[in-house]
């Protein structure tokens, strides 16, 4: 309780040292660092988000479009992507954007001192090798790569990479030391009181690239259009809610189980918003009983999954059988395929494999952010019906994650945060399971198919291939994508716009009343 007054407090008293027309949000934890790519998570991601841009950004629908580049071509073989730049972008201090800043960035990022999460996406050590990066001339840049690739551009713009964001060289100091970032982004660093918030300033400056007037993921209308921008940290979920209940939050993500009460406040919105995680039971395929599909279709054919997700998400979601999101170009007819409950014809496949009772266990964890224990709770319900014997282990997430990581479960309920291009999502889970003991699925047709996706830039054969990669899914049950993930926000109703995209909180293009 001490814990909880003493955040409420120091919240209060924190909104009231506020500068005019700050929009205020609350963040779980402190961010790792202000350095794009580097020491980073979720909630470092979320304030970089807004400070920092990359050549290129990922549109709602996951395609890959011109961010601080106004084009992009890549060459017939595929080896040479030219970026043509913008010539309207200025960094935080001022300084015009040149070809020399893209390259210099580029080589800081690949310097192994630099720590960049995202160097071995690059260096040769897994799909892409980038063999050179130049400057053509003061406004355009070419990238070579070893072999080609479709999901070069997509890398790049992930959250984990920083969105490889271009900064000002002056973000170094003298001493070759990082100090703070200097973006092109909408809005600028300001303040960072460890352990307390984070506050950024508007960049009156900005001008967004080019766009239809609306916001667009990582692109599109990006106006700031507040003074600033506060992150509170604040890991207690009661003391979010008071915050919210009391105007000193504006908005923050809050649990499922408020959704009735904000839904009906008078003073409050509820904000849910789809994004491209997924929610799944991810089976461990080598286990004894599991390496059986008959036994992994059967639990399939005893869910009815439309029921589960309503009932898991408080009527938010929507059944989604598919690695791929449903907002997603890529999201086709077969991708919308799933098995469908049937009862009998579980029972039947339990006959045929000999299963005989054997207990089979459901990992799962107690986060309120996600839900892993109750829907491992209405799947055991479910699957018992057909004569599963179907337990529940409640561990910490951290162990929870330590298990998958091992490979010690037979089926972990989880949730797994947004990949936007499938073949990314897919890496996740396909693959050398002796190498990789955290993989879900070994099948070499599979792992040929990612591969496939990986290299394929044409958006029609890559639909083959996401569309032959689901069939085979639905065939071999390696485990059972229930839905996409939702993210829930509460908001005061003098709040205007969607705050949050893919998780991450997203503050431009929204605006408070007076």
């Amino acid at each position: 309780m001490k814990t909880i007054l003493l955040a409420g407090t120091m919240l209060m008293s924190a909104i009231a040292l506020g500068h005019a027309r700050d929009l205020t949000v609350a963040q779980s934890s402190d961010i790792r660092s202000n350095e794009p790519g580097v020491n980073r998570d979720g909630n470092t991601d979320s304030v970089i988000f807004h400070i920092v841009e990359g050549l290129v950004g990922y549109a709602e629908n996951g395609e890959v479009k011109p961010l601080l580049a106004k084009s992009f071509e890549v060459s017939p073989d595929g080896l040479i992507y030219t970026f043509k730049l913008r010539d309207d972008v200025k960094f935080h201090n001022g300084k015009a954007l040149t070809a020399e800043d893209v390259v210099w960035n580029w080589n800081r990022y690949m310097k192994p001192e630099t720590k960049w999460t995202c160097a071995g996406d690059f260096d040769g050590s897994k799909s892409i090798k980038v063999t050179s990066v130049a400057a053509a001339d003061a406004s355009t840049v070419t990238m070579s790569i070893e072999k080609p690739s479709a999901v070069f551009l997509g890398l790049m713009a992930r959250p984990e990479c920083g969105y490889t964001g271009i900064v000002s060289q002056d973000s170094v100091g003298a001493d070759g030391a990082y100090t703070a970032p200097i973006g092109t982004g909408p809005f600028k660093w300001a303040e960072w009181k460890k352990g307390e918030y984070v506050r950024l300033e508007k960049n009156a400056d900005y001008v967004s690239p080019a766009n239809d007037g609306k916001p667009d993921g990582m692109v599109g209308s990006k106006r700031p259009l507040v003074d600033g921008i506060k992150f509170m940290v604040i890991p207690d979920a009661s003391t979010v809610k008071t915050g919210l209940l009391s105007g000193a939050l504006d908005t923050a993500e809050v649990s499922a189980d408020l959704i009735a009460e904000f839904k009906d406040s008078d003073t409050m919105q509820l904000i849910v918003k789809r994004n491209n995680g997924k929610n799944l039971l991810y089976f461990q395929t080598r286990d004894k009983i599991l390496s059986n599909v008959a036994v992994r279709r059967a639990m399939a054919e005893a869910l009815d999954l439309d029921q589960l997700v309503a009932a898991v998400s408080n009527g938010t979601g929507e059944a989604n059988a598919s690695m791929v999101s449903a907002d997603s170009i890529f999201y086709s007819d077969v991708q919308k395929k799933k098995i469908p409950m049937d009862l009998e014809k579980a029972k039947k496949n339990l006959a045929d494999a000999g299963y005989n009772g054997e207990p089979i266990t459901i990992i799962a964890n107690k986060r309120g952010n996600v839900p892993s224990f109750p829907a491992a709770v209405v799947a055991q319900a479910m699957m018992q019906q057909v004569g599963l014997n179907v337990q529940i282990e409640v561990l910490d997430y951290a162990t929870q994650v330590d298990r998958r990581r091992s490979g010690n479960y037979q089926v972990i309920s989880q949730s797994v945060s947004p990949r936007l291009d499938p073949a990314l999502m897919y890496s996740f889970y396909v693959g050398n399971k002796d190498k990789n003991a955290s993989l879900m699925w070994d099948n070499p047709k599979a792992v040929e198919l990612m591969k496939a996706a990986y290299v394929e830039a044409d958006q029609a054969k890559r639909q083959a291939i996401f569309d032959e990669f689901h069939q085979l899914m639905l065939d071999e049950v390696p485990g059972i994508f229930m839905y996409d993930m939702v993210d829930i926000w509460g908001a005061t109703k003098k709040l205007h716009g969607q705050p949050v995209w893919q998780s991450n909180t997203r503050l431009w293009e929204v605006t408070l009343d007076d």
